[in-house]
């Protein structure tokens, strides 16, 4: 035990003194684990804050019901997240076309009547057993690594090196979905799958010119979309001018700035909140930022925000840090995804941009985005457990069995490979080997007469040296350094004349 604590401090201090925590081969998973961690907490304790006035004001429930609905979405989450993680790039490249296929036949699903469940007029659900699921949260999963594999296949092939090969069928593929997300309609969603193609095309290194004029194509889409139906036009104008209707369409707005003031630098208490009880609408989902800024104040939205910037930077370190092109592009476009939805929802909540709906990554009450954003999570650690400065050193620590204990018990370290000793006999006896052969001498060079036939030949034509100062003719190799058995042969002579 003391030994053990011993090597802790030395490798302690070893880190401190050879500079910054940032080159530990396990700083990926760590940051992201915390980043990751943080934000499921502090959703955890938001659900346990909201679902209860939610299932009384919202629906009619009894006070616990939605919490407990939010519980069994948590534990479901977390065999996704094992399994994640315990998944290499390359199953996640295996599953990305299946996964597409069937993430665009649930998206036709939820548009058949007595399928899919409809809620306000809106058709984004499907009913599965108890479960209740919203395929396009699943779609965003399935396309990102679609788009990913796609785009590494071509590097791979050479085939990057014109526009057409980057945009097609990559953008074709994202408008298909996106058509389908807005028959149900849904314009927030659309617009996380627009960052996704657009992370795609930036991480792949699409020309400047191309990337503004695929922006300026993307921004008039959406204003088209917002113009075209009456209620995203009030949402539009409501946004310009949310005073001029405060009791109608400018209600969402005032009430999320008005929770987000009332909370002042520490907030009034976790759970201490009354906004939530029938004044912010949807404060368990569209609205939960208002309720951490009334709760927790600013130092509670403050700590949002670095977790995001944290889970966005050790993304980014991941996709920087690896080797694989497809895992830099699912790395980075999750990134710019899940940041993009928290900018979003941040954004309209502090009255920033528009209304739209979307949930906060994490922390807002949703079955189907909690188990996906967790799925996200696991994945990204997956990738950062197979980073190179990682693999290699959990390869060393298996090998000197000095792995460190919560390495171990979540077996974060690289998967070993095939020519690595299994067991721990076949390690111990590797181990021997290697000792004994540093600890043997070296053998010495053969001399001439044990050599092998090759090397006495070439030995035997090499040049002859002549004597200086003598003037003789110099004398083969052979007979100026006879052989032992040219001495042996000599003597034998001499002794039969004698």
């Amino acid at each position: 035990m003391i030994g053990r604590l011993r090597e802790r401090v030395r490798g302690i201090r070893v880190v401190q003194a050879s500079g910054r925590y940032l080159d530990s081969p396990y700083a990926s998973i760590q940051l992201m684990l915390a980043a990751g961690g943080g934000l499921l907490f502090l959703g955890l304790l938001m659900s346990a804050s909201t679902t209860i006035s939610a299932s009384v004001h919202t629906t009619g429930d009894a006070p616990w019901a939605q919490l407990i609905r939010e519980v069994e979405f948590i534990v479901l989450s977390l065999p996704v997240f094992w399994l994640a993680v315990r998944m290499s790039p390359a199953a996640y490249r295996r599953v990305a076309y299946p996964a597409l296929a069937l993430a665009l036949i649930a998206l036709v699903g939820v548009l058949v009547p007595g399928i899919g469940v409809t809620v306000n007029g809106a058709h984004r659900w499907l009913q599965l057993g108890p479960l209740v699921v919203q395929p396009s949260e699943f779609a965003k999963f399935a396309i990102l690594l679609w788009g990913a594999d796609l785009l590494a296949r071509k590097e791979s092939l050479k085939t990057l090196t014109t526009t057409g090969h980057v945009l097609v069928p990559l953008v074709p593929g994202f408008v298909m979905v996106i058509a389908l997300v807005m028959l149900e309609p849904d314009l927030g969603t659309s617009l996380c799958f627009m960052l996704l193609l657009l992370g795609l095309l930036w991480t792949v290194g699409l020309p400047y010119r191309y990337f503004a004029g695929l922006l300026l194509v993307v921004a008039a889409a959406v204003t088209t979309l917002a113009v075209t139906e009456s209620y995203r036009m009030e949402r539009l104008t409501t946004f310009l001018h949310p005073n001029l209707d405060p009791e109608g369409a400018g209600y969402h707005t005032i009430q999320g700035l008005y929770a987000l003031s009332s909370g002042g630098i520490v907030g009034v208490g976790l759970g201490q909140g009354t906004s939530k009880y029938g004044w912010v609408p949807n404060a368990n989902t569209d609205y939960v930022f208002a309720v951490v800024g009334e709760e927790l104040g600013l130092l509670g939205c403050l700590v949002v925000l670095l977790l995001f910037a944290l889970f966005t930077y050790a993304a980014m370190r991941i996709a920087h840090r690896s080797q694989d092109p497809f895992v830099r592009l699912v790395a980075s476009g999750a990134a710019i995804w899940i940041a993009g939805q928290a900018l979003i929802n941040i954004g309209y909540v502090t009255a920033l941009l528009p209304v739209t709906g979307i949930p906060l990554p994490f922390i807002s009450n949703g079955g189907t985005s909690l188990v996906l954003t967790c799925a996200v999570l696991g994945m990204l650690v997956s990738f950062a457990r197979h980073e190179p400065a990682a693999a290699r050193a959990a390869q060393r620590a298996a090998e000197s069995g000095s792995t460190a204990r919560w390495v171990g018990m979540l077996r974060l370290g690289a998967p070993r490979s095939p020519a690595a000793p299994r067991s721990s006999v076949a390690k111990q006896a590797a181990a021997a080997a290697r000792a004994a052969e540093v600890a043997s001498p070296k053998p010495a060079a053969p001399s001439v007469a044990g050599a092998p036939a090759r090397q006495r030949d070439r030995t035997a034509r090499q040049p002859a040296v002549a004597r200086p100062g003598t003037g003789q003719r110099p004398a083969p190799a052979s007979r100026q350094q006879p052989g032992p058995h040219r001495t042996a042969g000599r003597t034998a002579a001499r002794r039969k004349g004698a």
